[in-house]
């Protein structure tokens, strides 16, 4: 009333709010996001107030604990390491939580990492579903350049490499529509195109096919619809080592063969009929210089 606060106030304040705060626990305990947390007020320099933040009590309960001088101690590593071991770490928790942000966060927790970490990763959960999509690449490419393809046709070539990048989505095809999902999203679009234009132009190298010309980008473009096709009868595919799903990839591939036979005979015929145009309007035009 004059002006003055309360002593009394001042030291009954934090405990009342402390102790209105408890009564939620039970709410925070069942929240299944780790990035929620509650809030504890404890008394700064002089008369102040600070308030600190602490992640869920469900989150902690499954995450190991963090010594005091943990987080400072990972952070003194250079940006791009922590990023790549928060998402490997990550990918054991996509069967959980999905290809989320919680993924991530979880992630970030048993790096040693606070589970605000996630925010290293502003674009979200599509990071995610990206490193996975260059880790699995470096490994195929990995793999292909180990296998003897003497003695095989184009087709077996192609079928062979496209079955190896397949069969590396298939433990996590039941949460890999969400992943899909994900890249349909206009703004992750142009990354997604990105992928499977190298899916295919690793594909056809691998094959022998190492043309840059309007007959390789058109191989190409065939190859990556027929790959999107597997890609979306695997998700459906429950038989044993997704046999279905490469019997379905032959066929496709078995029909794009003819038909890219007949393409080719057609864009010859093209190219000559191309090629006679020029020639005879160059003809016409140096009988008609003065």
């Amino acid at each position: 009333r004059n002006g003055r606060t309360n002593p009394l106030l001042l030291r009954l304040a934090p405990k009342l709010l402390n102790r209105t705060l408890s009564c939620s626990q039970n709410f925070t305990a069942r929240n299944p996001f780790p990035h929620s947390s509650s809030t504890v007020f404890q008394k700064g320099s002089g008369l102040g107030w600070q308030v600190s933040r602490t992640p869920s009590l469900k989150f902690a309960a499954h995450s190991r604990p963090l010594s005091a001088d943990a987080e400072p101690a990972a952070l003194k590593e250079s940006p791009p390491e922590i990023r790549v071991q928060v998402l490997e770490a990550a990918l054991g928790h996509v069967h959980q939580w999905g290809w989320t942000s919680q993924a991530i966060a979880a992630g970030a927790t048993e790096q040693g990492l606070s589970a605000y970490a996630h925010g290293l990763f502003p674009r979200g959960a599509i990071e995610l579903v990206e490193f996975f999509q260059q880790k699995c690449e470096k490994e195929w490419v990995e793999e292909l350049a180990k296998v003897d393809t003497s003695g095989h046709t184009t087709q077996e070539k192609l079928s062979a490499a496209l079955r190896m990048r397949l069969a590396k989505q298939g433990p996590y095809m039941s949460t890999w529509p969400q992943a899909l999902a994900l890249q349909a999203l206009p703004h992750h679009a142009p990354g997604a195109m990105a992928t499977l234009a190298k899916i295919c132009d690793i594909a056809w190298t691998h094959a022998g096919d190492r043309r840059k010309d309007v007959t390789a980008y058109s191989k190409r473009a065939v190859l990556g619809g027929i790959y999107t096709g597997s890609e979306l009868y695997m998700l459906t595919d429950y038989s044993e080592g997704f046999t279905d799903t490469y019997d379905f990839l032959d066929r496709q591939l078995r029909e794009a063969q003819k038909i890219g036979t007949t393409m080719e005979l057609v864009g010859q015929q093209a190219e000559q009929l191309m090629a006679q145009g020029l020639s005879s309007m160059q003809g016409h035009k140096d009988a008609n210089r003065p």
